[in-house]
C-alpha cells in the first residue's frame, strides 16, 4: 500500500511572507483541530487574505489557518513583494477575490454548523443573546451618528452585560468596505424608488452594488436583521464573485442610488478604477480574518457549555434563559421610553 503524504505550507501565527501558486492539487485549511475546509484546482492563488491586509489594509496578521498540501498538490511561492507589485493586475486580483470568497464561504458554514450545534434552551438563549447584541450595535452606530448623549448612556448600561458577550460571540459585526464614488462610475448609477427590492434572497446573484444615498434595509427569512446607510459600501461582492445564490433580500427604505457592477464589468474595473477592485480584495480578507476569529469565538463559548454541562441543572439553565429574557426586554422598554420622551423616531424599528 502507498503511503499518502501531507506537508505543511504554513502554521497559524507564523509569519506571512509569500502568496503560494496552486498549479494543481488540494490544500487543506485547518482553522482549529476540527474546523477544517479545503481548495482544490489549479492556477489558484493561496494565502492572499494575510498578505493584502498587512500590505494594504495596515492590519498586520499572521496566518489565520494551518494549511496542509495535500499528496498531490504543486505550489510555487511568490514573494510578498512581487505579488503587491502585480496586485493592479486583473489576473491577480480577480484570481485572489475568487479564493478569499471561497475561503469566506467554507468558513461561513463552519460558523454555521457550530452554531447549530446548540438545541434546547441553548438555542433560545443564543437567538435572545443576537437580538441583544444586534440592537446594542445599531444604538452605538446611532450614536457615532447623532452624537446623542442620552444613546451613549444607554449602550453603556446595556453592553457589560453577559447577554451581550454572548451574543457578540455568535453575531459580531464587520463593517463593510467604503469605497469613493468616480467621475467614470457616474454613468452606471441607478435609482430605485422606496419599497423596491433591488435584490432577493436565494436568487442568483449577477451583481453587486455600491450605495452612493439613501438607506436600504437587509431582510433575512423575512425579518429585517440590519440597514446599510453609509455611502459608498460595497454589497453582493461575494454572490457575484461565485454565483452563488444570495443571502439576504434588500429592500429600499427611502429613494436609494446605487452603482451596479455586474461580472462582465469587472475586467473594465480593474482597468479604470483599480483602488476600487483593491478595495473588495480588502473587504473580502477582512471577512475571511473575522470568520476565523468568530469560529474560535464560538468554539470558546461551545467548549465551555461542555465544561459547565454536567454542573449546570436544568433549574440553573432556565434561570440563565430568564435572565436574558428580561435583560431583552429591559432594553427595549428603555428605548420605547426614548422615542417618547425624546422623539426618537429614529429607534422605532428596535421594538
Amino acid at each position: 500500500m502507498t503511503q499518502v503524504t501531507y506537508k505543511q505550507l504554513y502554521s497559524s501565527g507564523s509569519k506571512a511572507d509569500a502568496v503560494y501558486l496552486l498549479n494543481e492539487g488540494t490544500v487543506y485549511y485547518f482553522v482549529t483541530e476540527t474546523d477544517k475546509y479545503a481548495i482544490k484546482g489549479s492556477g489558484l492563488f493561496l494565502g492572499a487574505s494575510e498578505i493584502i491586509l498587512s500590505r494594504a489594509a495596515g492590519i498586520e496578521t499572521g496566518r489565520l489557518e494551518n494549511a496542509i498540501l495535500g499528496s498531490n498538490a504543486m505550489v510555487k511561492k511568490i514573494e510578498a513583494e512581487k505579488f503587491m507589485d502585480n496586485i493592479f493586475s486583473y489576473s491577480y486580483i480577480l484570481n485572489s477575490c475568487m479564493v478569499m470568497a471561497k475561503q469566506v464561504a467554507l468558513t461561513n458554514e463552519i460558523i454555521q454548523k457550530n452554531t447549530e450545534s446548540l438545541a434546547g434552551h441553548e438555542k433560545k438563549l443564543k437567538e435572545l443573546s443576537i437580538e441583544y447584541f444586534r440592537i446594542i450595535s445599531t444604538l452605538r452606530k446611532e450614536y457615532d451618528k447623532r452624537r446623542l448623549p442620552y444613546l451613549k448612556e444607554l449602550v453603556t448600561r446595556y453592553e457589560t452585560s453577559l447577554t451581550y458577550k454572548r451574543g457578540e460571540a455568535f453575531e459580531r459585526t464587520l463593517e463593510p468596505e467604503r469605497v469613493a464614488t468616480t467621475e467614470s462610475l457616474k454613468g452606471r448609477h441607478r435609482e430605485v424608488s422606496q419599497g423596491t427590492i433591488l435584490c432577493k434572497e436565494g436568487t442568483i446573484g449577477d451583481e453587486m452594488y455600491i450605495l452612493n444615498s439613501g438607506s436600504l434595509e437587509v431582510l433575512i427569512g423575512g425579518n429585517r436583521v440590519t440597514t446599510i446607510s453609509e455611502p459608498g459600501t460595497i454589497i453582493g461582492e461575494m454572490a457575484l464573485l461565485l454565483g452563488d445564490k444570495r443571502a439576504a433580500t434588500l429592500r429600499a427604505m427611502n429613494n436609494v442610488v446605487v452603482t451596479p457592477i455586474k461580472k462582465s464589468d469587472l475586467k473594465d474595473i480593474a482597468e479604470k478604477e483599480s483602488s476600487l477592485f483593491l478595495s473588495i480584495a480588502i473587504s473580502i480578507a477582512r471577512r475571511h480574518y473575522f470568520n476565523v476569529q468568530k469560529i474560535h469565538s464560538i468554539n470558546e463559548v461551545i467548549i465551555s457549555r461542555e465544561i459547565d454541562e454536567s454542573k449546570q441543572s436544568d433549574e440553573k439553565k432556565m434561570i440563565e434563559l430568564h435572565k436574558a429574557t428580561s435583560e431583552l426586554s429591559s432594553l427595549k422598554n428603555d428605548i420605547s421610553k426614548l422615542i417618547d420622551t425624546k422623539g426618537a423616531d429614529f429607534l422605532q424599528g428596535l421594538v
